[in-house]
């Protein structure tokens, strides 16, 4: 029996929005990767870096935002199979702006941990968003 391509964890349903997610935790990592640059050159003194770092967070949040948006409409069209993507995004949203707080507000011996564990957490969906069963699109 045929099933309608909406109902399907993988298929043309899926397509676009697996799409976006894969292009969207792939900028988010990028981005990522720009702070760990810039953070580096803080530690070791050099405050030009500063401003790069600063403005690089928004690069983070939006990064972030944008692959949550992708997960949750993935996880419309392929439900169960992309809950796990759409979860993971989730507490990297949150976690993003919690980490943030700290390097602003907070001590640095939390704030630098913290970006070892979302760099982790990203890493993590973006390795399931070409593994799950959602991703077999």
């Amino acid at each position: 029996m045929d099933r309608p391509a909406h109902t399907t964890s993988t298929g043309p349903a899926t397509g676009a929005p697996l799409t976006a997610l894969r292009v969207t935790v792939l900028l988010h990592l990028a981005a990522l990767l720009w702070e760990g640059a810039t953070a580096g050159q803080l530690v070791t003194f050099n405050t030009e870096a500063l401003p790069f770092h600063y403005f690089g967070a928004f690069g983070v949040h939006a990064a972030a935002g944008a692959q949550l948006l992708a997960a949750a409409w993935l996880w419309t069209r392929a439900r169960r199979a992309a809950l796990g993507l759409a979860v993971l995004s989730l507490v990297a949203f949150a976690l993003g702006f919690l980490q943030a707080a700290l390097g602003t507000y907070g001590p640095l011996q939390a704030h630098v941990p913290l970006a070892v564990v979302l760099m982790g957490l990203v890493g993590w969906t973006a390795a399931l968003a070409w593994t799950r069963p959602a991703a077999r699109a």
